[in-house]
């Protein structure tokens, strides 16, 4: 009887010692994931995709719009060069290449928005000693797109 006990709880702890063991595995493999922030994407009119050059000490003002994945006026086409004019003062750049731009398009210009208000979240306020939220932008790539069609796909479903 005693050896039965004795097998189940060095099963037991073989079991626990093998799923603390993959936890660690995947906390040491897995990378920084890029999560897009549904309330900057909900907020913009215009979401795409596009080529971002170097610039002299940051990203080039200038872009050329690869894709187009909403947008709620007709006015932006693809393979069209824009300027978003904050750009420099966005988070997210890497370098020169394609990025997830959520953008309010108007007559005025192109900016990249600021995340929104979020329920949970105060918002920041430099009285309080806080950054007010600095606009983001998102490298391309294939879960940041999945993203992206998932919160295209959301946005057309809403009546205009």
């Amino acid at each position: 009887m005693a050896t039965k006990q004795k097998r189940l709880a060095i099963l037991a702890a073989g079991l626990f010692l093998a799923w603390i063991g993959w936890l660690a595995y995947l906390a040491i493999t897995t990378t920084q994931p890029f999560v897009l922030s549904r309330p900057q994407f909900l907020i913009s009119n215009l979401d795409v995709i596009a080529q971002i050059d170097r610039g002299s000490d940051g990203p080039n003002r200038e872009v050329t719009i690869k894709d187009i994945y909403w947008q709620n006026q007709e006015d932006v086409r693809s393979n069209q060069t824009i300027i978003v004019a904050n750009l420099e003062a966005c988070n997210g750049w890497q370098g020169p290449g394609h990025y997830i731009l959520p953008l309010h398009h108007s007559t005025a210009g192109n900016e990249v928005v600021a995340p929104g208000k979020s329920p949970g979240f105060p918002p920041a306020s430099p009285e309080f000693g806080q950054n007010i939220a600095r606009p983001r932008i998102y490298p391309v790539t294939p879960e940041t797109l999945r993203q992206l069609e998932s919160i295209a796909a959301a946005k057309a479903q809403e009546p205009q």
